[in-house]
């Protein structure tokens, strides 16, 4: 055969043609395989995106708050108690010690009830999550 005639023309065709479905193929393959699986995982983390802000109700908590009133009853147990030294006169009704200890004792029970709710459901909501992870099928 000659070199640089029709033949040698339908030769890089077939092997320009054979190349490109190579190629095709392999395109197929990725798509079917990676990107399929990409797209089943990119849902999965927006299924947990979800949830996560789903349970950022479960971590509001009023500590601060709860804290706050915390110091504020202990700053009026100080001042009744400094009263009762200069003049146990004015103590009487709200401004009595005793009162104003009940009062502190009642509000760190508040303080510390809060705190145990949110220790109690952070170490939960993380079992739950790893939980969730290991029985669910990648």
């Amino acid at each position: 055969m000659s070199s640089g005639g029709l033949a040698d023309a339908t030769h890089i065709l077939r092997d320009f043609h054979k190349l490109a479905l190579n190629e095709s193929n392999k395109s197929k393959d990725l798509e079917n395989e990676v990107i399929l699986q990409l797209t089943g995982l990119r849902s999965d983390l927006q299924q947990k995106i979800k949830e996560i802000k789903s349970l950022s109700g479960d971590f509001k908590n009023s500590v601060g708050k709860e804290q706050d009133a915390t110091r504020k009853a202990v700053r009026a147990l100080q001042d009744s108690l400094g009263h009762v030294d200069h003049d146990a006169a004015s103590t009487a009704g709200k401004g009595d010690p005793f009162l104003v200890k009940l009062s502190v004792d009642r509000q760190l029970e508040r303080q510390i009830e809060e705190e145990n709710y949110l220790h109690r459901v952070s170490p939960q909501s993380c079992w739950e999550g790893a939980l969730a992870d290991h029985t669910r099928p990648i």
